[in-house]
């Protein structure tokens, strides 16, 4: 229960984090971060011994998933920026950014790979499996909660009269 309560006192104070506007994007994505270890340590019930092991391969997997999402959005930005309508840009444009999509996914899921194989190393299957599930599901509810504090943003044309 007290884990629970922690984890939910986490999450609230990363998500009111991301909605201010003054806070660095740096600072988001630290407490975003630490909102995600407390959710996917209340679901995986690790042992001290497996947690141990398993944060650093698991901040290490992550840290190579993000440098990719960077290093891709950056090859397509240079595309996009080159164009002078994105809607209508030139066929040889849309064929490099379709081969740079492939290229991310390909390599995202070279990384997925090869740490399943790591964290199975460390977790058993069931336990892989629900980091994995768990994963998808933190995503969802902080798009969720992103969504419901835009919504309720008197600045953003949101909110309640």
């Amino acid at each position: 229960m007290k884990k629970i309560i922690f984890s939910l006192l986490v999450l609230a104070t990363c998500f009111s984090a991301v909605a201010q506007n003054d806070r660095s994007t740096q600072d988001e994505r630290d407490k975003i971060q630490k909102a995600k270890i407390a959710f996917l340590t209340n679901r995986l019930d690790l042992s001290v011994e497996q947690a141990k092991l398993f944060w650093p391969l698991f901040n290490e997997y992550d840290s190579k998933k993000m440098l990719l999402s960077k290093e891709y959005s950056q090859k397509k930005r240079v595309i996009f920026e080159k164009a002078e309508d994105p809607r209508n840009m030139k066929e040889e444009d849309a064929d490099k950014l379709l081969t740079i999509y492939l290229d991310q996914k390909q390599a995202e899921l070279d990384v997925e790979k090869s740490y399943m194989i790591k964290f199975n190393e460390v977790l058993n299957s069931r336990q892989v499996w629900r980091m994995v599930s768990y994963e998808s599901d933190f995503r969802r509810s902080l798009y969720r909660q992103m969504s419901r504090e835009e919504n309720n943003d008197p600045k953003r044309g949101g909110g309640r009269n």
